[in-house]
């Protein structure tokens, strides 16, 4: 039966018959120069951040079921890195598959390791090249990131016999400098970022019983991998269309307009100046987006608005000033009141007074 992974040196160094392709992956110095093409022509605004594209001869990170005789185990494999763009919109991974993978590969992204996806999607095992190695992209829902803070792309799959992955990966400590890669054989629990036998979760326990090392330095490895992001601009100052006077009681209806740079969809947080606000749904930028209010009270009252992008960032002010005056009370003069009056034209002095 044919394999695709081949456990020959402990850690997470592994022999495989998965191999490149001549058109997978650019040179690093070449980077700038491939990547900015594809990016012009399939996406708006986003660019190439953080990256290792270079695969050591041998090198990879299994994912799934690794078939070590009788004591296989469950490989979920994780690879940190920094962003430098404010919104996280895409990553590309240098993968493979066994021919017997049935499942999805599921690939997310995490702040924490061990705590919930901030975004993920699954990847079709028709997806992912079977027994080579090849660039593959994953898109999911942009989301807005820290810069400077370390993040997580975390790869996993169903603990299922004969059902595992591979990625591409780099034992050269120093292949990308803002991260490395991470492991986990105990379904998420915990995650382990050392191949050495001084690593309690570390692949040697389950591969050599016996605990004699190959190697006592600590090694952290890097997989193969593209993240992709984009600044994020704050929408405009919204425009208010609507009255500037009106009556106590009566719900009058106002238009609320704003543009995000990237046409990101955005919200309104609106003060309507008397103890009342309100908070819109996502609205796609630049469209006309309406709320009513009424004030029960007389008074000025000044409605302040403001725009936020569906990343949470707010833009400017805008204001409009609204007068509520005192209502008039009006009397109906009844026909016999005014037959009274015509009679006796006295009593329009009278009631008037």
């Amino acid at each position: 039966m044919k394999k695709l992974l081949s456990i020959l040196v402990v850690g997470i160094l592994v022999s495989t018959v998965l191999t490149t392709t001549a058109l997978t992956t650019c040179n690093s110095k070449d980077l700038s120069k491939c990547e900015q093409i594809k990016i012009k022509n399939t996406f708006f605004n986003d660019e190439l951040d953080q990256f290792q594209t270079e695969m050591t001869e041998n090198s990879l990170i299994p994912i799934g079921q690794v078939p070590i005789p009788e004591t296989p185990i469950n490989v979920q494999a994780a690879q940190s890195f920094i962003p430098t763009k404010d919104v996280l919109t895409r990553v590309e991974l240098f993968i493979g598959k066994n021919s017997t993978a049935t499942h999805s590969l599921n690939v997310s992204i995490r702040e924490i390791l061990t705590e919930d996806d901030l975004t993920s999607t699954s990847l079709d095992p028709a997806q992912v090249p079977t027994e080579v190695f090849d660039w593959v992209e994953i898109n999911f829902d942009n989301i807005a990131v820290t810069t400077g803070q370390t993040y997580y792309i975390v790869a996993l799959t169903e603990n299922v016999t004969e059902n595992y992955y591979a990625w591409g990966a780099n034992n050269d400590s120093e292949s990308y400098s803002n991260g490395c890669i991470w492991y986990s054989i105990d379904d998420g629990n915990t995650w382990g970022n050392e191949s050495t036998s001084t690593n309690p979760t570390n692949f040697i326990d389950f591969i050599d019983p016996s605990g004699q090392p190959i190697f006592d330095d600590p090694i952290t490895w890097d997989a193969c991998f593209k993240t992709y992001g984009r600044e994020n601009n704050a929408p405009s100052a919204p425009t208010i269309d609507g009255p500037n006077n009106g009556k106590a009681g009566i719900s009058y209806d106002f238009i609320f307009n704003a543009v995000d740079p990237d046409t990101d969809d955005v919200k309104y947080l609106i003060d309507w100046g008397d103890g009342d606000a309100l908070t819109t749904h996502l609205h796609p930028s630049g469209m006309d987006v309406s709320a009513s209010h009424k004030w029960d009270a007389k008074g000025n009252y000044t409605i302040s608005v403001k725009a936020e992008d569906e990343f949470g960032l707010i833009g400017p002010e805008t204001t409009l000033e609204i007068t509520i005056p005192r209502n008039k009370v009006i009397f109906t003069i009844q026909p016999v009141l005014l037959w009274l009056i015509k009679q006796f034209p006295i009593l329009k002095h009278l009631i008037e007074y």
